[in-house]
């Protein structure tokens, strides 16, 4: 189809309404009808098919939108594997196996983790909601009776309260308290949410 094939003609739409239609454009233009334009069928055709494509591309483009995550929106998709949990910049892996505080660290090294450090009371708060009663190791630990120390060496700035503060220190719902570190407990990982 050339360019001239799209071109409407004020010479066909004269012709066309003084009654003097030719053989050659009859089949080319679509019947005429007072006061619209007369365009080539080949071109009508390719204009709707145009028209058609460009809707279908936006419908799939707006529902696209909806499928895939917004960079900027608040809630970020979690960067943790399947059993973490991710707060804020952090995962954290709640067990639901009990074991000594030594084996509970070494479970969270394999993880390239540390026993949980708590950094705040926002992140205590939203930890005790998954602790309920039982008892969670926590990566603060004291074996020389002189600093407490958090699993990733930090000392701790004694920001919360122990009750019966022995060598390792432990959370549940209510508050942490401490007990004997070979006895079998639940424990909480956590780590950078990014690695």
């Amino acid at each position: 189809m050339h360019s001239e094939d799209c071109s409407i003609g004020e010479n066909s739409s004269s012709h066309l309404e003084k009654g003097e239609q030719s053989n050659a454009t009859s089949s080319y233009f679509a019947t005429y009808h007072e006061g619209s334009i007369q365009v080539p069928i080949p071109c009508a055709v390719m204009n709707v098919v145009i028209i058609m494509i460009l809707i279908i591309a936006l419908i799939s483009l707006s529902v696209g939108k909806y499928n895939c995550p917004d960079p900027l929106s608040d809630t970020p998709v979690s960067q943790c594997s399947n059993d973490w949990i991710q707060y804020q910049m952090k995962c954290y892996f709640i067990s639901s196996m009990k074991d000594t505080w030594t084996m509970a660290q070494r479970f969270c090294s394999k993880h390239k983790a540390t026993l949980v450090v708590i950094d705040s009371e926002e992140e205590m708060i939203f930890l005790k909601q998954y602790v309920d009663k039982m008892k969670y190791w926590i990566g603060l630990k004291n074996e020389t009776s002189q600093t407490w120390k958090w699993s990733n060496s930090n000392e701790f700035s004694n920001w919360f309260n122990m009750t019966k503060p022995e060598t390792c220190p432990f959370l549940n719902s209510t508050d942490v308290s401490s007990a004997d570190c070979q006895k079998p407990l639940h424990w909480i990982c956590n780590k950078p949410s990014s690695s």
